[in-house]
């Protein structure tokens, strides 16, 4: 790492560990669960009051990161995901956990948009801040419950060390910001909160990208919240370490194929990664009733890829689309829609298993992507033209 593409890398850990951080609590939830009394529907409650919070301070941040610069409003991110650590710590109760997870929503909001824009406008070359965005979301997400899992499972303090650790990488992070520059010059006057304006050349390239996004995101929220008890059920394990690896291993898969195909172009790459998640959801729904080990994790790995192709693919086309002038506030809303599509689904499937049971919950949902991906594949196969002069133009 030398000293152009330093800052580059910082703002890149901050998003990996915020990530990391945001993800810890995903294996933990039974432990919480069993030592509190409390059953599915705070566990729904705890999951809506997280994107309820990051929602909104995706819509805000992402634009005043727009005018009066990147660096304050990720400080502001760092901070809120100490304050989440914190209330981990000393939770003693399920009020402090939807406290905590009120606290995380605010970092994941008001750090995202905002620090994905600025590793576009750090970046080395074109195409490494998408790349960069695609693996520490995607990397984070993983890593969290992976931590979380050995930690709980073969460390002192289950429900306390994960936490401890975070915070000290938080802290780490937050001194490393000071050498990060300003990549946006601030603008005078009051700042006044808009919807969020995307150009009207690029509105069917963000919509694609994002429904893109939104179905490989939803398709990894069920697999996070249904593989790893369905793999401990075949095992006949109890393992905090499992279920935090099998998140990791769909995850991990994702990361490793926007490595490997960090080269294709945004579209042949959503395509082809929509094409392995439907793969990947009839491998799951096949090793249901097989009660098959070796289908379900190679459902995971599938879908896994598939979800890697399909992000890189829709941040690249959004990101090298966007003007700089307003990229933190389309990044944002390009997040935004990401989260409220993935937050609807959870719930979703969760009210719907309680009257017709989780199998039927799933094959519905799994229809319902289905349909989704292959109405973007359709889609994919229509150019998008780009305005002469507009950002990946011809002007």
């Amino acid at each position: 790492m030398n000293q152009r593409t330093r800052p580059f890398w910082i703002v890149a850990f901050i998003v990996w560990i915020t990530m990391v951080g945001a993800n810890v609590p995903s294996p933990l939830y039974a432990v919480y669960a069993q030592r509190w009394h409390f059953g599915p529907a705070l566990l729904s409650g705890i999951f809506a009051i997280y994107v309820l919070f990051l929602v909104p301070s995706l819509l805000v941040w992402g634009q005043w990161s727009d005018l009066r610069g990147r660096r304050f409003a990720i400080a502001v991110g760092l901070a809120w995901g100490g304050v989440g650590c914190v209330l981990f710590l000393l939770a003693h109760s399920p009020l402090t956990l939807l406290a905590a997870r009120a606290a995380q929503g605010l970092a994941v909001g008001t750090l995202s948009g905002t620090a994905t824009a600025m590793l576009t406008e750090l970046a080395p070359a074109r195409r490494l801040g998408a790349l960069a965005a695609g693996l520490t979301t995607a990397g984070g997400t993983a890593m969290g419950p992976l931590l979380a899992g050995v930690l709980a499972q073969y460390a002192p303090l289950p429900l306390r060390l994960s936490y401890g650790v975070e915070l000290a990488a938080l802290a780490v992070a937050a001194m490393g910001l000071a050498l990060v520059p300003e990549t946006r010059a601030r603008q005078s006057g009051p700042f006044r909160w808009r919807a969020p304006q995307v150009p009207r050349w690029m509105r069917a390239i963000f919509w694609r990208s994002g429904w893109s996004a939104l179905v490989g995101w939803s398709i990894t929220a069920l697999f996070m919240a249904l593989v790893p008890s369905y793999v401990g059920n075949l095992l006949h394990v109890a393992n905090l370490a499992v279920a935090g690896g099998v998140v990791f291993l769909m995850l991990g898969s994702a990361s490793v194929a926007q490595l490997s195909l960090k080269g294709i172009a945004p579209r042949p790459s959503m395509r082809w990664g929509l094409v392995l998640l439907i793969i990947g959801l009839g491998l799951l729904l096949a090793a249901v009733p097989a009660r098959s080990l070796a289908l379900a994790l190679a459902s995971t790995l599938v879908a896994g890829w598939g979800q890697g192709m399909t992000f890189l693919g829709s941040m690249s086309e959004v990101t090298q689309s966007t003007p700089a002038p307003v990229r933190g506030g389309v990044v944002s809303g390009f997040y935004v829609v990401i989260y409220a599509g993935v937050g609807l689904s959870v719930l979703g499937v969760g009210a719907l298993a309680q009257h017709v049971g989780l199998y039927d919950a799933i094959f519905l949902f799994t229809a319902l992507m289905t349909l989704s991906a292959l109405g973007l594949l359709l889609w994919l196969r229509r150019e998008l033209s780009v305005p002469e002069g507009a950002p990946g133009g011809t002007g």
